[in-house]
């Protein structure tokens, strides 16, 4: 009898120990660095487990069967999406010296374009990556209205 396990335990640590960091990190009245640590080391260890359990699972290969013409289109995101992040990182930078005043309409005219870009540009990237990763580029097949040429001699 094979025994199905879950990565469920390890993920509730994982959540628990990234809530418990996240707190230590953000009440520095009371920061306590032993505390973080326990917390970092036991992150670090449900990162394992949940590896572990993740490796044992059984294995069906993901592919994602796409046209010449999607791989194509792909690929041009992926260069808008790397130009977001560089729009987005120069746009951040030269920002910076009009959200030292401090007041909300300035930290919003630098921030909320930054976030807009950073974030497109990242979907961008992912989606690339994750069709470079398991995609596989198919044949087009003729159309349905069109009938399929047959060979010449």
């Amino acid at each position: 009898m094979q025994r199905t396990v879950y990565p469920s335990p390890a993920l509730i640590v994982l959540v628990a120990c990234g809530i418990a960091i996240s707190y230590a990190s953000q009440r520095q009245a009371y920061y306590d660095p032993f505390w973080l640590l326990v917390c970092t080391l036991l992150f670090g260890a449900g990162c394992l487990v949940a590896f572990n359990i993740m490796r044992g699972l059984p294995k069906t290969p993901v592919r994602i069967l796409m046209t010449a013409a999607i791989w194509q289109r792909a690929k041009l995101g992926l260069g808008v999406g790397v130009a977001a992040l560089i729009v987005s990182f120069a746009w951040l930078l030269s920002g910076l010296d009009s959200m030292r005043g401090g007041s909300w309409p300035d930290i919003a005219f630098v921030m909320v374009p930054t976030i807009f870009f950073a974030l497109s540009g990242l979907v961008l990237v992912y989606y690339w990556l994750g069709l470079w990763a398991f995609g596989e580029v198919i044949k087009d097949e003729p159309a349905a209205d069109e009938p399929p040429q047959e060979p010449r001699d």
